[in-house]
């Protein structure tokens, strides 16, 4: 273990990828600052962790983060990934060859249906994107509610509410919440596309830090940090075991679930200003639900099967392990961690029946509850009605005199918002600004 007695240059708080990609920042400063990353759960990757025990190590299942998101010459994140022919770009527009849509009762929707719910998907979404700036911010539900309400076509009502789904799987959150005039800001200026990385996307992020042989102590719970006056002028950091820590600067890339959850306790307090934009900000909720059979009995050549339901919509397909993934967002996800694993695993094989009426019961199962964990509490950062750019450069600032800084993708009001990538960026931002600061600490 690291002597906790030695002051550091910074302490980090966090090992996700907000955490790492400021150590490797670090590293590279000339001279190299003395970093420690502190991580309360007992491996590193935040939300961004790759299962290989439920089903084994040739059926990797991302738990949390799934792609490498704005796969693009401009992504932070993109230096670092080695091209595999088994990866895969994932998207959302139909295609008959690899997403089937059925509608609730099980039967197949006609191409020709498909393509009018999209279309009518695409003049909504055009009108939401026109929204005046000059307006008062709404929800997108209550942007959208005159137009869905002219459908009188019940199917054609359920697969362009299923077609909006996606935003809501995107966001994870529920229409109802997420910001009309801050739609899409969660990207920058960066184009979405999502690449599957065929390995993990947690497998990925832990060798990227594997290959830096970083600092970290893991089953590192911290509990206080205490910035007031010291005659050595350092940041005291506690851990719910007692070990103390002290260092010139902490960088805080916890997750905004645990900001608002006051996970941690401050000498002095936060700010107010603080606390409130900490509040302000959406949060959203994501959850999967792996579901492994013994056989094959959809389509071997589909990657999604959609549909129009009220409840589960979203599937993903991974044949080569014979794995379904189903993908639940918000208030659904929400009500359904408050279920058992049983009572949730029945309630889904009894809506995919539906559609598959001879398929077999599951072998094994995941599923995931991110709302319920102590070091999350939720999944990620989300534009919210009254949410602005302004609230990210507020969540940014540092505290204590410039003493507390803070990273996560919550934080990164230059680049996307909510993503693995912000995270890295925006770590990497703080890191720069705390190593200029190191070149004149007295």
């Amino acid at each position: 273990m690291i002597t906790c007695s030695d002051p550091f240059d910074v302490i980090i708080v966090g090992c996700g990828a907000s955490g790492i990609g400021a150590a490797i920042k670090f590293q590279k400063c000339k001279p190299p600052a003395r970093i420690l990353l502190l991580e309360a759960r007992n491996r590193i990757g935040g939300r961004a962790v790759t299962d290989i025990d439920t089903f084994g190590v040739d059926a990797p299942v991302d738990l949390g983060a799934r792609w490498l998101c704005h796969h693009q010459p401009g992504n932070v994140l993109r230096s670092y990934y080695t091209p595999s022919n088994k990866d895969w770009i994932e998207c959302n527009t139909y295609d008959r060859l690899n997403m089937a849509i059925f509608d609730e009762d099980g039967t197949p929707i006609s191409d020709d249906l498909i393509e009018q719910a999209q279309t009518t998907v695409e003049h909504i979404l055009t009108s939401v994107k026109q929204y005046s700036s000059e307006k008062i911010d709404i929800s997108i539900s209550q942007a959208i509610d005159e137009q869905l309400n002219t459908i009188s076509n019940e199917r054609m009502y359920r697969l362009v509410r299923m077609f909006l789904s996606f935003i809501e799987i995107h966001e994870g959150s529920d229409l109802t919440e997420l910001s009309t005039k801050s739609y899409t800001r969660g990207e920058g200026s960066l184009e979405e596309c999502d690449l599957a990385v065929a390995n993990g996307l947690g497998s990925f992020i832990k060798q990227v830090a594997e290959q830096h042989n970083l600092p970290i102590e893991l089953n590192a719970v911290v509990s206080h940090i205490d910035v007031s006056t010291r005659p050595d002028q350092l940041v005291h950091i506690t851990t719910q075991d007692s070990r103390s820590y002290f260092c010139k600067y902490v960088l805080l890339t916890v997750s905004l679930g645990c900001l608002k959850a006051r996970s941690i306790n401050f000498t002095p307090p936060l700010p107010n200003w603080k606390l409130e934009v900490i509040d302000q900000m959406g949060f959203s909720l994501l959850n999967k639900v792996y579901l492994q059979f013994p056989s094959i009995f959809w389509d071997p050549k589909l990657r999604r099967i959609s549909v129009a339901s009220d409840l589960f919509k979203n599937y993903f397909c991974i044949p080569e392990t014979r794995i379904l993934a189903l993908y639940i967002a918000g208030s659904v996800a929400r009500e359904l961690e408050k279920k058992s694993d049983k009572e949730i695993i029945e309630q889904v094989v009894g809506s995919l029946r539906r559609i598959y009426p001879l398929m077999s019961n599951p072998i094994k199962w995941l599923v995931t509850r991110w709302g319920s964990d102590v070091f999350s509490y939720g999944s990620y950062s989300t534009f919210h009605v009254g949410n602005e750019i302004s609230i990210l450069r507020e969540l940014a600032r540092d505290s204590h005199e410039n003493r507390v800084y803070w990273a996560g993708e919550h934080t990164n009001y230059e680049g996307s918002t909510g993503y693995v990538d912000s995270a890295f960026e925006s770590g990497q931002r703080e890191a720069t600004r705390i190593q200029n600061n190191l070149k004149q600490f007295v």
